[in-house]
């Protein structure tokens, strides 16, 4: 099994693409990890853009089902400004689309605002918690990279009485190394509402935003994250959550938002 780090330093790039080999320990059921998938989005961008400004915001919708193989991404500037640009990166397989993105990236600029929020205080510190052991067979093939802890809130299908949870998680064998180490690492927890079943049943990701607040720090980069999360609404097979991620050293590095489709 390759760190991710080791799998980037097979990455080939083109003017507008980036290609990987999606490989089954990065299989979250039948298609890629999501996370996987935007991070590769997010390099066939950076392809256009070049590496300097910021990303602030990547909204995704996942088509359809990516299997294994070599998988690529295609990226396209849809705008440039004096400060912020706007591209757009697809995944194709077989003329299908099965994965869209959309990444605003933006130069600081002075401004009159400034809110930097502090994590509120952890339901317990993480060195008194205990690893969740991976399970193959009953645990998504891509969850065996990540160490990931939970603070407050059930499993996957505990039937637990609330959806709010608190969850650590980090890479199990490296650091983030890389803006794409961080865009995959940020999909990391299951979506809230699945805590709440009592047995089995297939939930699936139809959209994901992430919206980078602010640098990640040294610390953070080598330790822990924090994940804040909780289901705001849920109705007619659909369900909607929030998540905030936190730092280290307590920096708010972004907020994640998506609708899940819930098939139980």
């Amino acid at each position: 099994m390759q760190t991710y780090a080791e799998l980037l330093s097979s990455l080939k790039t083109g003017d507008n693409t980036a290609t990987l080999e999606l490989t089954p320990d990065w299989l979250q059921g039948r298609t890629a990890y999501g996370g996987w998938q935007a991070a590769l989005a997010v390099l066939a961008m950076r392809q256009i853009l070049g590496p300097d400004v910021p990303l602030r915001s990547l909204q995704v919708n996942f088509v359809g089902p990516l299997g294994v193989g070599t998988i690529t991404a295609r990226a396209e500037l849809l705008r440039r400004g004096k400060s912020a640009s706007q591209l757009e990166a697809r995944i194709v397989v077989d003329g299908q689309t099965v994965f869209t993105a959309v990444g605003i990236f933006g130069a600081p600029r002075p401004s009159q605002l400034g809110l930097a929020p502090s994590a509120p205080k952890a339901n317990r510190e993480v060195g008194s918690l205990e690893p969740r052991p991976f399970v193959d067979g009953l645990m998504p093939s891509f969850v065996r990279h990540f160490d990931t802890r939970w603070a407050l809130g059930g499993y996957p299908f505990s039937g637990a009485e609330h959806s709010a949870a608190q969850i650590f998680a980090r890479l199990r064998h490296e650091s983030i190394a890389s803006e794409a180490h961080l865009v995959m690492m940020c999909d990391v927890i299951p979506p809230s509402a699945i805590a709440m079943f009592k047995t089995p049943a297939m939930i699936s990701s139809m959209n994901w935003t992430l919206e980078m607040v602010t640098p990640l720090s040294a610390e953070s980069a080598n330790g822990w994250l924090r994940f804040d999360a909780e289901m705001t609404a849920a109705g007619d097979g659909y369900a909607w959550e929030n998540t905030s991620i936190w730092g280290s050293s307590g920096e708010l590095i972004a907020l994640s938002r998506q609708c899940v489709a819930v098939f139980g």
